[in-house]
């Protein structure tokens, strides 16, 4: 069993004195990884959406080491993750590997039965708070639905001569590829939208000349 201290410096630190000093009420550590951020790393939810947290390289490699059995400590919970979602992301990786949490400054630890209770409230208080979000999400579709606005992506557009386009390539005179570019769509739009207009594609005659495969 190896026990794992984790710290966290923010741009407003210049050291680790605050959190070790937290820390060493505790001691013996067989090993202690230390993240920082900069200006180029903000919290979490200074980032863009598609980004899923700040770039903490050393939790990450200290996530890789745990085994079953073993602890990690931080000074507090804003110092271990950066939202409820981040925390529970890492710590379904913490509970995969059977490795228990203890946070300082909230008297949290998992290994205990008070912060095993305390751990499934959260997750209660988490799943409520997605269940909300999602009937929110539902009820602003609905609302806009009933407004008359579209909903998801805007249909893609096609030109005025489309169905001229279509006939040309359903009886063979250009291929799919020369329809699509003249239709200025990506040949499976192209082909998508003309099979909603009726149009079907030529038969397989083999190559034609200057033509090459229709589907090509």
């Amino acid at each position: 069993m190896a026990r794992y201290a984790y710290m966290l410096l923010d741009q407003t630190e210049k050291d680790v004195s605050r959190q070790a000093m937290q820390l060493d009420t505790i001691g013996g550590f067989d090993k202690i990884f230390v993240d920082r951020l900069s200006a180029h790393s903000p919290r979490r939810e200074q980032r863009p959406r598609r980004e899923q947290r700040p770039r903490r390289e050393q939790r990450q490699k200290m996530i890789d080491l745990l085994v079953a059995g073993d602890v990690v400590y931080a000074a507090a919970a804003d110092r271990f993750c950066d939202q409820s979602r981040d925390f529970f992301e890492v710590f379904f990786e913490f509970e995969q590997r059977g490795t228990d949490l203890v946070l300082l400054e909230e008297n949290f630890d998992t290994r205990s039965p008070a912060g095993r209770q305390s751990l499934r409230m959260l997750k209660t208080f988490a799943r409520l708070d997605y269940l909300y979000q999602s009937e929110r999400k539902k009820q602003g579709i609905e609302a806009a639905r009933g407004q008359g606005r579209r909903i998801g992506r805007p249909p893609v557009a096609i030109p005025a001569q489309f169905r001229e386009i279509c006939q040309q390539w359903s009886s063979g005179q250009i291929n799919g590829r020369e329809a699509a570019r003249r239709a200025g769509l990506r040949s499976t739009s192209f082909y998508k939208k003309a099979a909603e207009l009726g149009f079907k594609a030529p038969p397989r005659t083999g190559p034609q000349p200057g033509l090459g495969n229709d589907e090509g």
